[in-house]
């Protein structure tokens, strides 16, 4: 039996009812822009043993919130960000500092961009948004029992590759990225279809050790896209999994 969720909107003057068919719908719903923090009450009986009914309830403004599952072979993540929508992720799991480290310097590189685009006499938007981890325990397929606060991922020996990226619109609806790694550039109007191939290829010739890990954008421009605004993280964190999607499928056939 397909289950639904109910959701109250409470806006001033008004109370909205929206019916959400299911469970990915809901996280669909729950990854929408919004203009504001707006915060979240769950029933208690709703989503019981599933982690959003751990994470929810914890959401926060002026923040960033990673949650993180472990179940080997991957990893769930989660992130509820400024504005209290919700992002999330499946990925390969090998450490927990390969999981989160290349999420911790994306979101330094956001919070850098968004203190440089943001004018000095608007303080109704916070210039620096602080990075909250928490792990989302048992680890495994059971239920979600309980939500253990963790320190941010520290400075590692090990080589991560800088993958950065900007996407533009060249014409009404027509999106085109360009990548950037070790000093070179990979444009879509010179590349074409082939374009994450190419960098494909250039990370994997760069590479030393012979499996294929996974790669990620770790700084990502939209400026062009947002007509001045800073833009909220949730469409930033939409636009990073879209290119990494895209990129490991092409690492893949390489």
């Amino acid at each position: 039996m397909q289950q639904q969720y109910h959701v109250l909107e409470i806006k001033p003057g008004q109370v909205g009812h929206v019916v959400v068919n299911s469970l990915p719908g809901l996280f669909k719903y729950l990854g929408e822009e919004l203009p504001r923090y707006s915060p979240l009450h769950l029933d208690p009986q709703a989503l019981d043993g599933h982690d959003l009914a751990l994470i929810l309830p914890l959401g926060q403004p002026e923040c960033i919130q990673v949650f993180y599952r472990v179940n080997e072979p991957d990893a769930d993540l989660y992130v509820l960000d400024e504005h209290n929508s919700l992002w999330h992720q499946r990925v390969p799991y090998h450490d927990e500092q390969s999981l989160l480290t290349p999420l911790q310097r994306f979101f330094h590189s956001l919070v850098y961009r968004r203190g440089a685009s943001l004018p000095l006499d608007d303080p109704s938007e916070p210039v620096s948004l602080e990075a909250l981890y928490y792990q989302i325990l048992p680890s495994g397929p059971g239920h979600a029992r309980r939500v253990e606060h963790r320190l941010a991922p520290t400075a590692t020996d090990r080589s991560f590759y800088d993958v950065q990226a900007i996407i533009e619109e060249t014409s009404p609806g027509q999106l085109n990225a360009t990548l950037y790694c070790d000093n070179s550039e990979f444009s879509e109007l010179e590349y074409g279809d082939q374009l994450y191939a190419a960098v494909a290829r250039q990370i994997l010739g760069k590479r030393l050790e012979p499996q294929r890990y996974r790669c990620y954008i770790t700084d990502l421009d939209l400026s062009g896209l947002l007509d001045g605004k800073h833009g909220q993280s949730i469409l930033f964190l939409r636009h990073k999994a879209e290119l990494e999607t895209l990129l490991n499928e092409a690492m893949e056939q390489a």
